[in-house]
């Protein structure tokens, strides 16, 4: 996904200074939906006292603020304006004021501060999902006078070990929505080369390892300034994990012979060291990658004219091109991905989702969180929020089984608040869909991601308590393998890596991860017999 520099406050106090005080409370109708897709209808849903429908406006002298924090450093908008955000408090009556995270350390402060304004966009799904920080969805329906009615399966995927749901996590949609949107597709690491010098080498056909490296070791001796491949230090050489079969989680479980096991245990990543090692000592790769902390720190090499290869994500040739183009580049980047299909390549899908909003304890109006909550999951609020207007952003197809977009989904107007404030809340299904018909490199890259996905999202269930001791055996692996790849990948020798790698499992033992795979095993056999019964679920 994209990461934008923001203009963001200096300090933790000033957020907390500005969370400190709340909205005014207002009583108000709430909003029903299934929490999935539906067909594309107007929606009227009921609340405590009478009918509400969602198309109704709302004056701006009556609305009512609410205060929402992101979580995400790399948010692209750091204030509620635009057309889009607009259309959304005309609709509901509500303004929202946005703080997106300064850094990596605001969330866990202002949890422990207790202060967290009205509404919270974040992944820390088992630190939020605590009755003593923040409201249940179920228990915001109960004030807003209705039940809460969501899919089945997304009801048990979300599902907090304490039987609560306190949020509907973004990213995942149901089997039953994926086979019925037959364009819908999973979004997942890609690769991207420089489009002048791979045409200069022939356009040489790359459908497998042994393709790719002929063509690395053409551009090195070529083009000895240049480093022939990069990978980006967010989305962590995924694609290349990808080729060998190997999970691309730097935390949580793989299935290893029907049982759940720590990342790090995955037996596929012994190869994958064992080509980057030998990238490395060929001189494919350079030591500056291993010091990139920002995920721009690619694309900054690629303006520069530093690098052929990109290992990083599905819209790389998109998001890449158009940055570049505004930087005055004369060249562009072209996503390989014949190369997604070569033998033994797998995609673990192992996602429940990663991100939701959550109400916490601190929230001056729950009940309008609430309604603002219940939009975005609803069918309106998703197309609304992430895809625009329909009629000036999007139409339906004849068969209304995707929309036809007006825009350059992949690179939106952010000056009108499209697509970006619709990732508070999407699914599988409408963040992929508005891809299929402008086609082109990213939906072909995701629709390749999807052919080789294994869907798993048990596994991503398996969520660790804040603050327990399985918890932190986890964050120490995770911690261990960060630190561990860049020595094995950098080793002097095939040996020295190998022997490393086996070090690196030994410590991992040592650390505790058989304490974890006890934990997991009970709670991984019974989600999946639950899952199991329901997942072909229609509602």
């Amino acid at each position: 996904m994209k990461r934008n520099n923001l203009n963001k406050w200096a300090t933790t106090l000033l957020v907390f200074s500005m969370l400190l005080t709340g909205c005014s409370h207002v009583d108000g109708d709430s909003v029903t939906d299934n929490g999935h897709l539906t067909e594309p209808v107007e929606e009227t849903v009921t609340g405590a006292s009478n009918d509400l429908i969602l198309s109704e406006t709302t004056a701006e002298s009556s609305r009512e603020t609410l205060k929402l924090f992101v979580d995400e450093t790399w948010w692209p908008y750091d204030s509620w304006n635009g057309r889009i955000p607009e259309l959304v408090s005309e609709k509901l009556g509500i303004d929202i004021e946005v703080t997106v995270a300064a850094d990596d350390t605001a969330m866990n402060l202002m949890i422990a501060s207790g202060e967290m304004g009205d509404l919270v966009c974040t992944g820390k799904f088992g630190r939020m999902s605590d009755p003593n920080v923040c409201f249940s969805l179920d228990e915001l329906a109960q004030m807003a006078g209705e039940e809460l009615e969501l899919h089945s399966v997304l009801r048990y995927v979300n599902t907090a070990d304490d039987g609560n749901i306190y949020t509907v996590m973004a990213g995942f949609s149901p089997e039953s929505d994926m086979k019925k949107y037959d364009k819908a597709v999973y979004e997942g690491p890609g690769l991207a080369v420089r489009t002048d010098i791979y045409e200069e080498m022939g356009s040489p056909e790359v459908k497998d390892l042994k393709d790719f490296e002929s063509l690395l070791a053409r551009v090195k001796e070529k083009y000895p300034d240049k480093i022939p491949f990069i990978y980006n230090s967010v989305h962590n050489n995924n694609f290349i994990k990808v080729l060998f079969g190997a999970t691309t989680g730097s935390e949580g479980f793989i299935d290893i012979d029907g049982k759940a096991v720590p990342f790090i245990k995955d037996p596929n990543l012994k190869e994958y060291y064992a080509t980057m090692n030998d990238w490395y000592r060929k001189g494919y790769m350079s030591d500056e990658n291993f010091a990139f902390t920002s995920d721009d720190n690619d694309l900054e090499y690629m303006i520069s004219d530093k690098v052929f290869a990109v290992s990083k994500y599905c819209d790389t040739e998109n998001v890449f091109n158009g940055r570049m183009k505004k930087a005055g580049c004369d060249f562009t980047v072209t996503q390989l991905i014949d190369l997604t299909y070569m033998d033994g390549s797998k995609f673990h899908q192992t996602s429940a989702g990663w991100r939701g909003l959550f109400v916490p304890k601190s929230c001056s109006n729950p009940e309008l969180a609430y309604k603002f909550i219940k939009f975005a999951l609803s069918w309106e609020g998703q197309e609304l929020l992430q895809w625009g207007e329909e009629g000036v952003d999007w139409e339906w197809s004849e068969d209304k089984t995707y929309p036809v977009m007006k825009y350059d989904f992949d690179n939106p107007n952010t000056d009108e608040g499209v697509k970006y404030w619709g990732w508070m809340y999407h699914n599988s299904v409408t963040n992929s869909i508005p891809g299929y018909e402008n086609g082109g490199a990213t939906y072909a890259a995701k629709k390749a991601i999807t052919d080789i996905a294994e869907v798993n999202p048990i596994l991503g269930m398996l969520r660790l308590n804040a603050d327990s001791e399985e918890q932190a055996i986890m964050k120490n692996l995770s911690e261990l393998y960060k630190t561990k790849s860049v020595e094995i990948i950098t080793a002097p020798s095939a040996e020295a890596s190998e022997k490393l790698y086996e070090e690196m499992l030994i410590t991992a033992e040592e650390l505790g991860m058989s304490t974890l795979e006890e934990w997991a095993a009970p709670r991984y056999e019974e989600k999946k017999v639950g899952y199991d019964t329901i997942k072909n679920n229609e509602k």
